[in-house]
């Protein structure tokens, strides 16, 4: 519990295997941490998500992130009561789960539990050479479909959890969304 009786809100983190989740929430943590300008040093190394990870950031207010690896799919909707705000993550390098990511944002878009809760949709690994912009992320995935038939609020940002990009654009969103719930 946070302070006054009030939860912690809860944002999930979901996203295909690979995509790039577990490091994303160790540098959030490492950068709401810190004071003055970051400097995030080398990535540490992560293992693929088997399960679910909490991590929780100070945004001033505690916010906590919960992963969900990517071969939960499946059971996802099993988390969705909780859930204050979305991160859904994409690798931005990999072509080949374009259509997987896009399947799975659709269905998680129009779970009925999710239907008002903000969505912050990240082009992640955009700090590796053959990574698709977010124009073409966007086209790929008919973003601006999917933007005017869901019911929720939805943001894109592009990511580098490896280098550091967008995440403090991620930050500014959660504290944005999550800072003033009651």
């Amino acid at each position: 519990m946070a302070g006054a009786g009030r939860p912690v809100p809860t944002c999930l983190v979901l996203g295909v295997a690979g995509g790039g989740k577990s490091l994303l929430a160790r540098r959030l943590r490492q950068l709401s941490a810190q004071e003055g300008p970051a400097e995030l040093g080398e990535p540490p190394a992560t293992l693929p998500t088997v399960g679910t990870n909490l991590t929780d950031l100070r945004l001033p207010r505690t916010v906590t992130l919960r992963e969900l690896g990517g071969c939960m799919g499946p059971i996802w909707h099993s988390y969705y009561g909780e859930c204050s705000a979305l991160l859904f993550v994409v690798d931005a390098a990999d072509p080949t789960q374009v259509s997987s990511s896009c399947v799975q944002l659709l269905s998680v878009l129009s779970a009925a539990p999710l239907a008002a809760v903000p969505v912050l949709i990240l082009f992640n690994k955009i700090d590796l050479p053959c990574y698709m912009s977010v124009m073409e992320m966007k086209s790929l995935f008919r973003m601006q479909d999917i933007v005017s038939c869901a019911t929720q609020p939805i943001t894109i940002l592009e990511t580098s959890a490896r280098d550091g990009t967008g995440l403090a654009e991620v930050l500014q969103w959660l504290r944005a969304t999550l800072g003033d719930l009651r």
